[in-house]
Parts: structure tokens; sequence; C-alpha cells
């Protein structure tokens, strides 16, 4: 009987992270390290419009996440950290099914010092996510540095950053490093 229900949970937990299929016109596979990512438009909640645009020129840290997930809670002190003490813009983005409902107070409480805006599943799989979290970091030009999928932390993407840092020195010179 055990065995039974540890299969019947693998199967339950592959078929939630599956999800739906691909958005039209979108080809997910594309989103991989040396590629730019999708083009998308969403309102923070703040109201601001967070889209590939007004993320050109700044180094990003892109998390998918979601106020039920555990492993993403663990996540969040790690990326306010990030966002208080690095040039990164880190941007979260929720996909809780109740949308602004749940993710507004949750971000009030947790005190999440970042960008936050509310997505959608087809937004989610147009950036080949399957699971959550799910965190792309991203050069100034939107090149994808590095993807994680899963949990990943601070001392990680410090790192990336790093990286990204030597990579603009060593391509352009120190003025671009700025």
């Amino acid at each position: 009987m055990g065995k039974l229900l540890a299969v019947s949970a693998i199967l339950l937990s592959v078929a939630v992270l599956q999800g739906c299929g691909s958005a039209q016109g979108v080809n997910p596979e594309d989103v991989v390290v040396g590629n730019t990512i999708p083009d998308f438009s969403l309102k923070s909640l703040e109201g601001k419009t967070v889209d590939k645009d007004s993320l050109k020129g700044e180094v990003v840290v892109l998390n998918f996440w979601a106020s039920w997930c555990t492993p993403c809670m663990a996540e969040i002190p790690e990326l306010k950290e990030l966002a208080a003490n690095s040039k990164a813009k880190v941007v979260g983005i929720a996909l809780d099914e109740n949308g602004l409902e749940t993710v507004k107070p949750f971000v009030e409480a947790h005190q999440i010092n970042y960008t936050v805006a509310v997505g959608t599943q087809e937004l989610f799989q147009q950036f080949n996510g399957v699971g959550i979290p799910y965190t792309l970091v991203l050069d100034p030009s939107q090149r994808i540095v590095k993807i994680y999928r899963g949990p990943t932390d601070r001392k990680s993407l410090e790192a990336d950053l790093r990286t990204i840092k030597e990579q603009s020195v060593n391509n352009y010179g120190p003025e671009s490093a700025k």
C-alpha cells in the first residue's frame, strides 16, 4: 500500500508540474542560457509596467513563485537580501490562482522589498517553466545567464552577478561595469 501511495504522489506531482501546453507563437524551448527572454508585460503591485523593455539595461533576477510554495518561501528572505544589497533588479512573478487577492496581502505581511507582479500559467509556460521556484538571471541585454529550476540562494545569485560584471568588464571595458 505504501508503494502505491508513493507512486500516486509522484504521478500527481508530475501532472501538477506539467501544465497545459504552450502559448501560440512562443517556443518555450528557446528559453535557454544565451538567449533573450520572451516578450511579456505585467503590472507590478505598485501599478508600474514590468516588461522586457523596462528591464533592459539592468541585471535582473526574475523569480517565479507562489505563496503556497514552501521552497519559494525559503527563497524570499534571500531575494530580499539580494534586492537590498546588490545593484541587480529583483522581480518576483507570483503565480497564485487568486492573484492580487492573495499576493498583495502576502507581500505586505512578508515586507517584500522588490518588484512583484502577478503572472499566469500561460506566461510561466512561455518562459519554459515547469515547477516553482524558477529563477532566471539576466544580463543588461536581457540575455539569460543562468536558470535555476528549483530553489536557489543569495550566495549563488551573487556569484552569477559577479560573473555578469566580469563579463561586462572583459567585453566592454571598466566603464560598462559601473
